[in-house]
């Protein structure tokens, strides 16, 4: 795993030293091409390379490797220059083909491990981020940079190997070889690259600053659609469709206006460097021209040849030149990524202990603890102080919003308390390893998740040593086996996406199989059995006091059945623990308990 996104291309640095080596080359047969054709052009008309202008050395001395093949064909000479030069031509383009294959191939590969490794370290550190580190970056955000920023790194890093390198090799070759050809002609190329330079980079440059907010867009955008489709029921029960059709339709269009603005500057570009390469272009040919009619044909000639490669070069530059921006612009968007890749990986954790202690008797305490989820705002839960013992169970009851479940993620490290300590198997929970910790507890939520697949692949997430004996044996525990052997695959009866295919009590017997499937020493019941009958809630409750005597169980429910015969009953109300005790001494000395007790007395509790 890396730390930042540099880790990943230090991993990979091979390829990316290699990769634009080969490059190198590829770009050197392309500068030496028009060359050789300026070479054979020399050749046939001034038929000896000594005949050649003494200002024409690059065509002798390629005049002179080519003579060097011998002839080919005795009776044609020029002919015979003319296949050899083709040959060498074709060679190098053979050669500048299977160049850019390999190249391609070790940039495919390098970008696809680089995009891996990158998603991989972002899900790890993901599962490291407690609630309030993961409040810094909001879920959309997250879903973007793993997906979308990860894939614009890939694309940059696909480009830097392919043309990073080649790019400026081609520019300055031409550059040279300009004023090698002719010094007067390279001053025209000397003046419009530059020129070209300056206008791309300066438009750049605002492009990066507009990808930054661009980013933000896509993060809104993935935020929102989240949203609907976490709440489409919700949506469609109040007939909000077109309410959130018109609120996407804003995120969009934001989205949209910002990214066709930095396209329309972006597209400026390619007619400008077009234009400025076009005027370069009539300075040459009216250059040439002036010079054929002013001197002899045979100087003519040489001059003639000149402009063509000149010209071909020139194009080579124009071309380079565009696919710079194009390449640039790609770079600026993946640095643009990275760094939110790495804002991600950066994000400070505390450093872990691994080991807790084999001997305990205080299961969980908490020391004058209070919980805010953002720095600065109200707290949740006030200076509460409690403890559960080894094999005791402790009962959390308390009206929605009241702080429970924010207890829940206290004791398993989702958040860490703002003041106060948290204490876990006798260690402070900010000390142990998240691994470790949730290896020790296993927690039933009050809304079922399953992932598709078998039932039998659901509870084998909490342990994947489970026998089927055993996976049976947790469903009856539940009161789940009830129905499960009613189907004729059993175990193997598949599970829709979310359990669908379930009822709402079905899922949480289901749910609750799972967690009690996971031999641990601490079971959290949070609220899952809301919508199971009073017989079928009782029942698993005796089942799991029963078969799980020696565990720790904490019950977290709105109903005063579910917890009554709890060792210890919290009664939490605004954040903040009012009462404490067993049922029969809360029904003495708290009221709101009592008042909760006889509401909910009909049928179950009789």
């Amino acid at each position: 795993m890396i730390k930042r996104v540099s880790d990943s291309y230090k991993h990979n640095i091979a390829a990316y030293i290699f990769g634009p080596i080969l490059k190198i080359i590829e770009a050197v047969f392309d500068l030496l091409i028009p060359l050789f054709m300026k070479a054979v052009i020399d050749l046939t008309k001034f038929g000896d390379v000594n005949l050649m202008p003494e200002s024409n050395v690059i065509s002798k001395n390629l005049g002179l490797f080519i003579r060097s093949f011998g002839c080919w064909i005795t009776d044609n000479r020029m002919l015979s220059d003319a296949l050899i030069a083709f040959s060498i031509i074709l060679t190098m383009g053979i050669v500048g083909f299977l160049i850019t294959m390999i190249t391609q191939y070790i940039a495919s590969i390098t970008a696809m491990k680089v995009g891996t490794e990158i998603r991989e370290s972002l899900i790890n550190k993901i599962l490291t981020l407690s609630k309030k580190e993961t409040n810094k970056i909001n879920k959309g955000k997250l879903q973007n940079i793993v997906n979308n920023d990860t894939y614009i790194v890939q694309q940059g890093t696909l480009l830097f190997i392919r043309l990073i390198v080649r790019m400026p090799t081609i520019l300055i070759g031409s550059l040279i070889v300009s004023f090698l050809l002719d010094y007067r002609i390279g001053f025209i190329f000397v003046a419009i690259v530059p020129i070209v330079m300056f206008i791309t980079l300066i438009i750049m440059r605002y492009s990066s600053f507009k990808y930054i907010g661009i980013q933000a867009n896509l993060d809104d955008i993935s935020e929102k659609t989240s949203d609907v489709i976490e709440g489409e029921k919700i949506i469609r029960g109040f007939n909000k469709q077109n309410y959130e059709e018109n609120s996407f339709r804003k995120y969009n269009d934001k989205y949209k206006k910002s990214a066709i603005h930095v396209g329309n500057v972006n597209s400026l570009i390619n007619p400008l460097t077009f234009a400025i390469t076009s005027i370069a272009i009539i300075a040459i040919c009216l250059f040439a021209g002036n010079s054929i009619l002013s001197i002899g044909s045979n100087e003519g000639v040489a001059i003639a040849t000149t402009v063509i490669a000149e010209i071909s070069f020139l194009a080579q530059i124009s071309f380079t030149l565009t696919q710079f921006a194009s390449t640039f612009l790609v770079l600026v968007k993946s640095r643009v990524s990275e760094k939110r890749i790495n804002d991600v990986l950066l994000l400070e954790t505390s450093k872990d202990n691994n080991v807790l202690p084999k001997d305990y008797n205080v299961v969980l305490s908490f020391e004058d603890v209070s919980l805010r989820y953002v720095d600065g705002g109200n707290n949740v839960l006030k200076h509460m102080s409690f403890s559960l013992n080894k094999g005791e169970s402790l009962g959390i009851i308390g009206a929605t919003g009241s702080g429970k479940s924010s207890i829940v993620s206290l004791t398993e490290r989702y958040v860490r308390p703002s003041e106060g300590k948290v204490s876990i198997f006798g260690v402070d929970v900010n000390d142990i390893d998240a691994k470790v910790l949730r290896s020790k507890i296993s927690y039933v939520s009050q809304k079922a998740s399953f992932l598709q697949g078998s039932i039998k692949d659901n509870i084998l997430m909490s342990n994947q040593k489970l026998t089927d004996k055993e996976i049976i044996e947790s469903l009856k525990i539940s009161e789940a086996y009830e129905f499960v052997s009613k189907y004729k695959d059993g175990i193997n009866h598949i599970i829709e996406e979310n359990g669908l295919n379930f009822s709402g009590g079905q899922r949480q017997r289901l749910n609750i199989a799972r967690a009690l499937a996971k031999q641990c020493d601490l079971y959290i019941f949070d609220d899952c059995f809301s919508a199971l009958d009073f017989i079928t809630d009782k029942k698993i409750r005796q089942n799991i006091t029963n078969i799980y005597p020696n565990a720790s169980k904490i019950f977290i429910s709105q109903r005063v059945g579910s917890i009554l015969n709890c060792d210890k009953i919290l009664v939490i109300d605004g954040g903040e623990i009012i009462a404490q005790g067993k049922h029969d001494d809360l029904l003495k000395n708290c009221q709101i308990y009592k008042d909760l007790y006889i509401s909910q007395k009909r049928g179950s509790l009789k």
